[in-house]
């Protein structure tokens, strides 16, 4: 009898801190889907606050989920991070590349293509760009994109700021973003 009241006291009453639904957790859990609400809880965090830990806070750069688009917060230093809604993982790492094809590129990190690389694919999504080599695609950057002395894109890019310079080629359309204002 004293196995099933230990495993009775093994589970915790807590509320969603986002729909503040009723949930009956292990105390070994760690973190799950809000069963009302679906958002991610750390369990942990709710059950011990004390063992909260003390390095610096989660939350400071926000992005958006590329596969969801809901709005997902991480720390600055992270490269990479899951979203909580769809569970889809997020790039937030910096790419040197001299080829790549076929495949399609989804980071909000840097994207250098060196000198005489080469990029065919159908989609790049990055937070910034330069382009010293070819590119043969649509590119979609959140911040700016640089065309260098003897880059080249053919195709429709969207950004914030286009920079091409002396010597630099682009081909096709460009649409141009919003500015963020903080």
């Amino acid at each position: 009898m004293s196995t099933k009241s230990n495993e009775l006291s093994d589970i915790r009453n807590i509320a969603c801190p986002y729909c503040n639904g009723g949930l009956r957790v292990s105390v070994n859990c760690i973190s799950m889907p809000c069963l009302h609400c679906n958002k991610h809880i750390n369990v942990k965090e709710i059950i011990f606050p004390s063992e909260k830990k003390l390095i610096s806070p989660i939350g400071k750069r926000r992005i958006n989920c590329f596969k969801c688009s809901k709005e997902i917060f991480t720390d600055e230093k992270s490269q990479a991070v899951t979203c909580q809604h769809c569970y889809n993982r997020n790039d937030l790492s910096n790419h040197k590349v001299k080829t790549l094809l076929g495949v399609n590129l989804e980071t909000y990190g840097t994207l250098h293509l060196k000198k005489k690389g080469v990029i065919e694919i159908s989609s790049i999504h990055v937070g910034n760009a330069i382009i010293e080599g070819k590119i043969n695609g649509n590119v979609n950057v959140m911040g700016t994109i640089e065309i260098s002395k003897n880059g080249e894109v053919f195709g429709e890019i969207s950004c914030r700021k286009l920079i091409v310079k002396k010597g630099g080629t682009f081909s096709g359309k460009v649409k141009m973003l919003k500015t963020e204002t903080n």
